[in-house]
């Protein structure tokens, strides 16, 4: 990890309600901080500052109480409601970084037409100058808030409203068939564009820049001092498939712009899911939703089981594995394979913890969000992991890429070119580093060789239940190590360090000093035990199949452990960066 000079936009200063002189200055002031540059390819501040609303915090709490009592004041006004959902989601994103807002703005505003003209429909004036109001009306308050960005980032939007208006007139003079395709199109440059921009443009300047360092030339310049807004990989999905599935006649599009903007910024899933497809969620937004104690309570245990995911388990296993990582030099081969062991129960119980928690409070707030996670660990193939980890991504992947590409169609070679190219994608969707390209890469590989190989085919034969026990152990264990080291190449800090950890899990150097492996086990026993309770009951929330006297008891667990044992440390859901 080394340190640059980098001269950065100065964020405003205030000093209570009075804005300062360096207020004024700050659009075109520009300092040197210190940035830390991730040997991944992606650049973050080194001091980075953690917003106080994520669901763990007490902030959270308090924004909570207050948006649920409103919410439930007005539970017979359906369009209050969801006018309160929207406003609190927007609020939600704007504790990172209220510029954001204007983003995720243009992606509701651009999808909102684009899905009516997928649909086949003229656009009318009054379409057009409503999205115009409501883009340019958000960009006006979300920029007027701090006056943190000089006037060319407002002058971007008035020229995104104009060029939109221009693709309006061109549309209308289009026949039905093409005027669909030409909408669809827009949606796929606006949502990707943004995307390639602000998640992928500095790694492929880098990577161009290192290549002609190479030979001799200097192109320093390419790079941009952006940030990555929080959760746009999630809700780019969620508009793309919105659209997708109008032009694909899979659903009809909504004249309603306020419920589709609440849609797509939900608070709950906005900064890193579900992606909840809109034939789904949408709906939920038009009726009437039921807000009983029998909800609430589910909610609310729901959101504890989540939190202790996160906050115990995740984050206390983050030490050890952040050790691993920082140095595995320093670290015995036992160390080494500690702290991926480490990593690959953090990774989990963080974004599925993450999951649990956004579940819950939809849940008290009468929505139902999908399923993300279905005990992947419990796997004995790639496939029947897809189907159990992160399914919201891999389900998108399957419906819009890899079918897109021809699916299964035309044999056994295109099959296998279209699940790796898809698994490439996937890794980098996840982050803009070559370590997630590598990952990737190993992960479609290992698809290819186990679907080369029938072992679907071969697990489903029927044995006697000990030899059946025997095989789903033995499969089980070996795609559990093939897992671990797909997560060795998923966190690794860069090929180097990649290098250097996979050499040392395997140089059997001194078992050393792996006193941890009490710490590890503390936290991931208990979990274990209770996802084969899970697993048993074909339950992923404990429910009246569980006598009473062993579910209170799992509860009082829980809820003593989240007091007692939650790391007071500062630790980001991982899923947040990607």
């Amino acid at each position: 990890m080394r340190l640059i000079r980098r001269a950065v936009i100065a964020r405003p200063r205030r000093i209570g309600n009075i804005r300062t002189k360096h207020d004024r200055l700050a659009p075109i002031m520009l300092i040197h901080q210190d940035i830390r540059v991730n040997p991944r390819g992606t650049h973050t501040q080194f001091n980075k500052v953690t917003p106080d609303v994520l669901f763990h915090t007490s902030t959270f709490f308090i924004f909570f109480a207050i948006f649920i009592a409103l919410y439930f004041a007005t539970h017979k006004l359906l369009t209050v409601q969801n006018l309160l959902v929207l406003i609190g989601s927007y609020v939600f994103y704007a504790a990172w970084d209220e510029r954001f807002l204007v983003l995720i703005m243009a992606s509701t505003a651009t999808d909102y037409i684009a899905g009516l003209g997928a649909a086949g429909r003229q656009i009318t004036r009054k379409t057009a100058l409503k999205t115009a109001a409501f883009l340019l009306t958000g960009c006006a308050v979300a920029l007027g808030y701090t006056f943190s960005s000089s006037w060319h980032f407002f002058a971007a939007v008035v020229l995104f409203v104009i060029c939109g208006a221009a693709a309006l007139r061109y549309a209308s003079t289009l026949q039905v068939k093409s005027r669909r395709k030409f909408w669809m199109i827009i949606s796929l440059i606006v949502n990707l564009g943004l995307l390639a921009i602000f998640k992928y443009f500095n790694f492929f300047a880098d990577s161009l820049a290192t290549l002609a360092g190479g030979a001799g030339l200097e192109l320093t310049w390419v790079t941009l001092s952006i940030a990555l807004p929080v959760g746009i990989s999630f809700y780019t999905f969620q508009t793309l498939s919105y659209t997708i599935d109008i032009y694909r006649d899979r659903m009809e599009p909504t004249e309603k712009l306020m419920e589709l903007a609440a849609y797509i910024a939900f608070f709950p899933q906005l900064v890193a899911g579900p992606i909840e497809r809109a034939r789904n969620l949408l709906p939920q937004f038009f009726k009437r939703r039921e807000i009983t104690f029998d909800r609430i309570t589910s909610g609310m245990i729901l959101f504890a089981w989540g939190m202790y995911k996160k906050a115990v388990i995740a984050d206390n296993l983050s030490i050890i594995a952040n050790d691993a990582f920082a140095n595995p030099d320093a670290m015995s081969s036992g160390g080494l394979w500690l702290g991926l062991l480490a990593f690959t129960f953090q990774i989990y119980c963080d974004f599925s913890g993450y999951s649990d928690m956004a579940r819950g409070i939809a849940r008290i707030m009468g929505f139902d969000l999908m399923v993300n996670f279905r005990l992947p660990y419990f796997s004995r193939t790639p496939s029947e992991f897809w189907r159990g980890w992160h399914i919201s991504l891999s389900s998108w992947l399957r419906d819009y890429l890899y079918i897109g590409l021809g699916g299964n169609r035309g044999g056994g070679l295109l099959t296998y070119r279209n699940l790796f190219l898809t698994m490439l994608l996937g890794g980098l969707w996840h982050g803009a580093a070559w370590t997630f390209v590598l990952w990737g890469a190993y992960q479609g590989s290992v698809l290819v060789v186990y679907r080369i190989a029938h072992i679907d085919q071969w697990l489903a034969k029927p044995l006697a239940p000990v030899f059946e026990l025997t095989r789903s152990a033995i499969t089980m264990g070996i795609f559990f190590f093939l897992t671990m080291i797909g997560w060795l190449i998923f966190r690794a800090n860069g090929l180097d360090n990649l290098s250097t950890y996979f050499d040392g899990l395997f140089a059997m150097r001194a078992i050393g000093d792996i006193g941890s492996i009490s710490t590890v086990l503390k936290f991931i026993v208990p979990l274990i035990i209770v996802q084969i309770l899970q697993a048993h009951y074909k339950k992923l929330e404990f429910q009246s199949d569980v006598t009473p006297f062993l579910r209170y008891n799992m509860y009082l667990f829980v809820l003593f452990s989240i007091v007692a044992l939650t790391y007071q440390g500062e630790v980001e859901f991982i899923y947040f960066d990607f």
